[in-house]
């Protein structure tokens, strides 16, 4: 249905508004907004404000008012909606697997409906599972009930993934999910989403977990307005307002470490680093870095990139913010 030759297609929207009968104020109000393809763009604002509503029309799940949604340049609102959703990777937080069907009957939903043979639909369950980090031979049996909410989740993903979608809408995926599956949730979904380059849209409430996932992050006042849409480095340096910066919070520099991986923070002229000191991995983030140099004691680190030794000190991380807030540019897409 969309030409994804290359991982991901553009999202268009264009004056995208919802009105519900019996209320005054629509809650959604003409948004325009491009998602570039292949990156992931965060909707995040307080709850009523609009986000789900927006998403949620992006494959018609709720109609527009007026307006329009387009996909790799094609109009989603001249398209059949049950052959849209075939073509839309969708997530949410209830995870929604169906309970009398197993864990390989649930991925195989949308593949079976397209039509697939039973042993392409059998190699593509194996092999999502297999990307989602989870045994095919322990769990494409068993039954939603048997596996944790983690587990569950992963299969949501898989599930999400089977028909191979250009684009992924993601309704607060992880949300449901305690601190430590949610880190761990966070850290293979970005895995997969640098190996596979959807385009994604994702919605949370959580800040940190906007900055953590974002290519780009739209802040999101009632109706569904734009306070601000940038990179997350972009609007952590230089919030658009105040209601920007409350969003933000407090220790927006210590947030910007979380962006910065330990080897884009090498000076080029960079010693090796000595034996004794304590390690961490050059794909590591700054705030890892700090994180390991304040339990250890020390203003150095150890980043080690297979056989190489690097040595990263307090006052490169400290270089690394300054030049990150120097070399940010401004790119507007939201109107």
């Amino acid at each position: 249905m969309f030409d994804s030759s290359d991982g991901g297609v553009r999202i268009e929207l264009r004056e995208l508004t919802k009105r519900y009968p019996g209320q005054s104020a629509p809650a959604v109000d003409a948004i325009s907004l491009d998602v570039p393809a292949g990156e992931l763009v965060v909707f995040v604002g307080p709850s009523g404000c609009g986000k789900t509503t927006t998403m949620k029309m992006v494959n018609r799940l709720i109609e527009p008012t007026s307006g329009g949604v387009s996909i790799g340049g094609e109009d989603v609102l001249r398209m059949r909606p049950d052959d849209l959703r075939r073509h839309v990777g969708y997530v949410i937080q209830q995870i929604g697997l169906f309970p009398h069907l197993t864990i390989a009957q649930n991925i195989a939903v949308v593949p079976k409906l397209l039509g697939w043979s039973k042993t392409k639909i059998t190699d593509r369950v194996d092999e999502l599972l297999g990307l989602v980090g989870l045994d095919a031979g322990q769990f494409r049996s068993r039954y939603p009930r048997q596996l944790s909410g983690g587990q569950q989740q992963r299969v949501g993903v898989a599930r999400a993934l089977a028909a191979d979608p250009p684009v992924m809408l993601m309704d607060e995926p992880f949300g449901a999910t305690d601190p430590i599956t949610r880190e761990r949730l966070q850290n293979e979904f970005l895995r997969l989403q640098r190996e596979l380059r959807k385009t994604i849209i994702f919605v949370t409430h959580d800040f940190e977990e906007a900055i953590r996932l974002g290519d780009r992050i739209a802040v999101l006042r009632e109706g569904s307005h734009i306070a601000q849409y940038d990179r997350p480095a972009r609007i952590l340096g230089a919030p658009a307002d105040d209601y920007v910066a409350g969003f933000i919070g407090t220790a927006s520099t210590l947030k910007r470490l979380a962006l910065i991986t330990v080897e884009d923070a090498f000076p080029a002229d960079g010693d090796p680093a000595p034996a004794g000191l304590p390690e961490v991995d050059a794909g590591a983030t700054l705030r890892e870095a700090l994180d390991a140099m304040v339990a250890h004691g020390t203003e150095e680190v150890a980043a080690v990139s297979g056989d190489t030794r690097h040595r990263l000190t307090y006052h490169d991380v400290c270089q690394a913010i300054h030049r990150d807030g120097q070399d940010q540019e401004v790119e507007p897409s939201g109107r």
